[in-house]
């Protein structure tokens, strides 16, 4: 029996998003329905995907996704979920591995009872094929799959320890004391002590060697101990398949939107499970009671999230219990690049929660073509400058109209994000409201692409002016590491740029005459006349401080004395606000500078 046979029954098996575990910090999961359901029977199989860690996470979500289809496909009933204090779950303290082992049992346990299945298959990627080895007994599965395993906790945290030290680029000097990046947390995500002595102590060559079959991927860029592990387990008497089939490098860049999905691995998976779990056509029935809404716990305030979809688009909305004031708008948070809506280091959803804190409606949502929304016009995936993103932004407007009490909206983002919500703020005259953070394009052209503009581009002057004085410039220079040529001409470029600005300064301060300013300076000032609230935030050694320079003069003199617009640049973070204090540092900015623009006299506001 073959799924496609039945392609006018593809609207019966959408994934579904929905809530479950534990109500004070709720696992938010997907939902994948067997496509054979409809058709009379299925694998009486389900999969649990358990995600790797940090940006392994961001990288490979796409390719999760694709693999939770394909196995939905071809008969598998599919649960891909977020642990406590990861993605779009809820928050809670405590040891964080300890946590997400609890959470795997908690997803093969809901797996069981939604879809009546009677057997279940453990997949992981990286940290997520270790833990999942860990409880592999306790939850009776019958199928485990590793690519790309982390073998020993031990040397995976001490690998992540000297990853994170490589990965600094910022000067101690250039951070206040008090704002350094500690000991206890790694690329934006906490990875405190308590964490670090959990993760040690798993070991998969230490563990009892599963009875259940079991295939391994290894990865494809450096040499690891899968052999290793495939000896000591095949010894023990399991049966085990090591498979060395390319993909697993190109899944996992450094950025979201460079990510390939596997699909020769996937399809590797598919063929090895799919005969120890032969399709049969027994029915059984499906539980439809699915929670989509959620009261959360902020400080001493509660929340709800809802988990929202509208005209093939999919979001979180969150909004306080209790309403703060009348009349506040509603604040959208546009993706940055391809990553999903939970934001680089779960940024989105910080700033989303203290702002439903603060009293304002929130929606995270991905536009087409990123996490689980439609695909784009043009049938693409992670296609970060799009040009639908402005009509992305402008549905979700429509949605929240009819969602939630709200007068105008804030648009905001990141990067990309930044991008599409200066489009919208000047498209659309429902924005009262735009923030633009570290924003590096403000134009795009058929044509573009994320690649030759990396090429092209160099670091901010900030960070040029700084690294004639370390010793360490000097000695790329003279190895011939560092482009010195093109670095000369693009900073060449500015410079000719910035005395652009400054003439325009000047001759608008002589004539107070708006014609005399570039095409960007001019669109600002529109804004603000139109009584649009801007706020442009940025860290001092990125490059969107050049791009503001050059376009807005320095320190955005051709932006005017307005009290609408607000400039705010800060040091020793990076272009996403990965360190910690990076991240609370610009999430009270957003809610202290909303508040003091929307929140009318005598309401209450969140310190």
């Amino acid at each position: 029996m073959n799924s496609q046979q039945f392609p006018s029954q593809q609207i019966l098996f959408r994934p579904e998003a929905f809530w479950f575990g534990d109500p004070e910090a709720p696992l938010m999961g997907w939902y994948h329905p067997a496509h054979l359901r409809e058709a009379g029977g299925s694998r009486q199989c389900g999969v649990v995907l358990c995600a790797p860690f940090g940006h392994e996470y961001m990288v490979a979500y796409r390719s999760y996704k694709h693999l939770a289809e394909r196995l939905a496909r071809a008969g598998f009933d599919v649960l891909f979920f977020d642990y406590r204090n990861t993605g779009d779950a809820g928050d809670q303290a405590g040891n964080r591995i300890e946590q997400w082992q609890e959470d795997i049992r908690s997803a093969c346990q809901t797996l069981r009872e939604i879809a009546q299945v009677t057997q279940i298959a453990l997949f992981g990627l990286r940290l997520g094929a270790l833990l999942a080895a860990s409880v592999l007994q306790e939850c009776e599965a019958s199928a485990l799959i590793g690519v790309a395993p982390v073998i020993s906790g031990r040397a995976y945290s001490r690998e992540l320890r000297v990853l994170r030290t490589m990965g600094t680029t910022t000067p101690a000097e250039e951070t206040d004391t008090a704002c350094q990046v500690s000991e206890d947390e790694l690329t934006g995500y906490v990875f405190d002590a308590e964490m670090r002595a959990c993760l040690a102590k798993l070991d998969m060559l230490n563990m009892a060697a599963p009875a259940c079959p079991v295939l391994l991927i290894a990865r494809d860029d450096v040499s690891g101990q899968e052999s290793k592990l495939t000896t000591n387990w095949h010894e023990a008497g399991t049966n085990i398949t090591l498979s060395n089939t390319p993909g697993y490098a190109a899944m996992m860049p450094g950025d979201a939107y460079e990510s390939v999905v596997p699909d020769e691995i996937w399809s590797e998976i598919l063929a090895w499970l799919s005969p120890a779990f032969p399709i049969n056509d027994q029915e059984t029935p499906v539980s439809s009671n699915r929670q989509t809404s959620k009261i959360l716990h902020v400080g001493t305030t509660q929340i709800q999230e809802k988990l929202v979809h509208f005209d093939g688009y999919s979001g979180v909305l969150s909004q306080p219990v209790h309403p703060v004031a009348p009349h506040l708008p509603a604040i959208l948070l546009c993706n940055i690049g391809a990553n999903h809506r939970v934001g680089t280091h779960r940024l989105y959803v910080r700033f989303a929660r203290a702002l439903a804190q603060a009293g304002f409606p929130v929606l995270r949502f991905d536009k087409a073509g990123i996490g689980y929304s439609k695909a784009t016009p043009q049938d693409t995936e992670n296609d970060v400058y799009a040009d639908g993103g402005v009509n992305d932004i402008r549905n979700a407007m429509y949605f929240m109209e009819n969602s939630v009490y709200c007068e105008g909206f804030v648009v905001a983002g990141l990067c990309s994000g930044a991008y599409f919500a200066y489009l919208s703020a000047l498209e659309d005259q429902r924005v009262r409201g735009v923030v633009l953070m570290n924003q590096l394009v403000f134009e795009w052209h058929a044509g573009d692409t994320i690649t030759a503009r990396k090429q092209e581009s160099i670091k901010s002057t900030h960070f040029y002016v700084k690294a004639i004085r370390n010793l360490h410039t000097w000695k790329r220079l003279f190895k011939g590491d560092i482009r010195l040529r093109q670095i000369i001409r693009k900073l060449s470029e500015r410079v000719a740029k910035r005395l652009r600005t400054i003439s325009q300064a000047l001759i608008g301060k002589l004539i107070k005459d708006h014609h005399f300013l570039g095409k960007v300076a001019r669109q600002f000032r529109l804004l603000e006349a139109r009584g649009v609230e801007v706020m442009l935030l940025m860290d001092a050694g990125d490059a969107s401080v050049d791009l503001m320079t050059e376009n807005l003069g320095r320190h955005g003199v051709l932006l005017g004395d307005s009290e609408r617009i607000r400039l705010e640049i800060f040091k020793g973070a990076d272009h996403t606000f990965t360190p910690l204090w990076a991240q609370q540092y610009v999430s009270g900015l957003l809610v202290s500078h909303l508040q003091a623009r929307f929140l009318p006299a005598g309401a209450k506001k969140v310190e």
